[in-house]
């Protein structure tokens, strides 16, 4: 069964398998940020440690390697030309636009030379570059065929699938990326590369990623007395989640032994825990979270929240699946055990809320479409340029936004007491698209954003409830960049949060919620995290989140 959740070794598969703009696919995939993915094992591999970063774009900075965190180069690095203006996105996206349009240029022309094509020049760009002369433009245009119908034909529909793939996992068309991208080739400095040459006599560096050596090394690093809390790390951190569960299988297949046991009976505390989450799949690792906010000592409402409102429909649903036998082991496992916890633990609207979106049935956007709202840009003599964007108000239906709004605002502000039904039908049903054209509207009838009118009108769980989902749709990387500094900031911390984030959102879109992380703070996630933490447990954190 394929998944949608990350599953490492993203890609184009349509292209020859190149996962990560650039290094070969090796696992089966179907995922989001630049690239598919596999079952439920993870990697969102978005641009990754791919050729693709290494790329030459609009707004590139050096000692960044995602665009969508870059600073904005002076002058325009293509040439001499105006860039082009972006798509006009809904005002209620808080993401860059600008950035986001460059990537996906940038994104199509690495394709086209993929594909043996000469890349399309922007839209505004002269024919020839000044600091050139006609010669090698000239020559470039004779060795490589001239783009046709058939090749921009193409060339949409693996934009159309890479749309798609991306809606898979997070329900937008943005790019993300993870900090924590598959293992492709041992990189000559990995700690297993200096262990195999040392004691297997053998040069990894360079070779496609290796199971047994892996495996050799944790072994050793929990062999005799004391582990080695170092090789633990750098391996966790280092190789995505569907590699993880491979090193599982080979530990045992090794050994006979259970690496996760091992890993228990040798590591404590939140370290322990840390590591152990990091090894469990995605739709397990979301099923194992909802149990222990449910099934704990008391509820634990924000953790549902968190999770049951910005996970995908399709990972929702997979949670689903696994649900039973992760509540009730060795109980024949209930299709509406999920259902059955959350209606015997909550209460209210707020088990409504939850139980509607437990159901992974959020309204999406469907091929037919994006085939309508993927448009070739023109030229300055309307003139198609073989680039494709997305007209992002072909996305969501303007009259039936009208309506929405107004059936809120009605339902609130409008009246004495609240209607939470129409509340909970139209936020729990809505494509997040549609909504964002909803919030739009509502400031223009109520004069107010969307969440003052959930901060006035509804109260408690239920109110965290819309407001994640509000807070998701408008920008989910600010969400949980909140989310993690409430989990430091004052006395205490809340680690289990902190595990459960960074885990569940290192390869999916960790890159964006760090931005978002010094936005607010002024300080990077990787510096709370070590003036909050401790000793390893510090350590797998920063490991997994990144300096950079």
């Amino acid at each position: 069964m394929q998944s949608n959740y990350p599953q490492g070794f993203g890609s184009y598969q349509t292209y020859g398998g190149y996962g990560n703009y650039g290094q070969p696919q090796h696992y089966v995939s179907s995922g989001p940020p630049p690239v598919p993915m596999g079952n439920y094992g993870g990697g969102y591999g978005a641009f990754g440690q791919s050729a693709y970063n290494n790329y030459t774009g609009y707004g590139s900075a050096p000692g960044y390697h995602c665009p969508a965190i870059q600073q904005m180069s002076t002058g325009y690095p293509m040439g001499n030309e105006p860039p082009p203006q972006p798509p006009q996105l809904p005002q209620s996206y808080s993401h860059q636009p600008y950035v986001q349009h460059q990537m996906e240029m940038n994104m199509q022309r690495y394709m086209y030379e993929q594909m043996g094509y000469q890349a399309p020049k922007p839209p505004q760009a002269p024919d020839t570059d000044p600091q050139q002369t006609e010669e090698p433009n000239a020559q470039a245009r004779e060795e490589k065929p001239v783009l046709d119908d058939e090749v921009k034909t193409k060339m949409k529909n693996i934009f159309i699938d890479e749309l798609l793939r991306r809606y898979a996992i997070t329900s937008t068309l943005e790019m993300a990326q993870g900090t924590v991208v598959p293992l492709d080739k041992y990189p000559p400095d990995d700690m297993v590369v200096a262990f195999y040459k040392e004691k297997r006599d053998t040069d990894l560096a360079g070779e496609k990623w290796y199971p047994e050596a892996d495996c050799e090394y944790l072994n050793v690093a929990m062999k005799g007395a004391g582990t080695t809390e170092k090789i633990i790390t750098h391996i966790v951190a280092t190789r995505c989640n569907a590699q993880r569960q491979k090193l599982k299988v080979m530990f045992k297949t090794l050994y006979g032994k259970d690496l996760i046991k091992e890993i228990k009976s040798e590591l404590s505390g939140d370290y322990k825990d840390a590591i152990v989450a990091c090894f469990v799949s995605p739709a397990h690792f979301d099923a194992k979270c909802v149990k222990e906010a449910i099934y704990g000592a008391g509820t634990d409402e924000l953790a549902l929240i968190e999770i049951l409102m910005t996970r995908t429909n399709r990972q929702i649903q997979e949670m689903r699946d696994v649900y039973g036998e992760v509540a009730k082991p060795g109980k024949p496992a209930k299709k509406t055990q999920l259902d059955d916890d959350i209606s015997g633990d909550t209460s209210g609207d707020f088990k409504r809320l939850l139980i509607s979106a437990a159901q992974g049935n959020r309204y999406e956007i469907d091929r037919d479409k994006l085939e309508n709202a993927v448009e070739e840009i023109k030229n300055a003599n309307g003139d198609g340029t073989g680039m494709f964007e997305v007209n992002y108000a072909k996305l969501s239906d303007q009259r039936t936004a009208q309506r929405d709004a107004k059936r809120l605002f009605d339902a609130g502000e409008a009246r004495w007491g609240t209607d939470e039904e129409t509340f909970n039908l139209i936020f729990a049903t809505r494509d997040f698209y549609q909504l964002r054209a909803i919030y739009d509207e509502y400031v223009k009838i109520a004069q107010a954003d969307i969440r003052h009118a959930v901060d006035s009108e509804t109260s408690g769980d239920y109110r965290r409830g819309l407001k994640a989902v509000a807070q998701s749709v408008m920008n989910r990387p600010k969400f949980f960049a909140q989310k993690l500094l409430k989990a430091m900031k004052g006395l205490g911390t809340d680690e289990k949060t902190l595990i459960r984030i960074i885990a569940s959102r290192s390869e999916i879109d960790m890159v964006q919620i760090k931005a978002e992380f010094l936005e607010l703070t002024h300080k990077t996630l990787f510096r709370y995290i070590k003036e909050d933490t401790s000793f390893n447990f510090k350590k797998i954190l920063q490991a997994l989140v990144g300096e950079n």
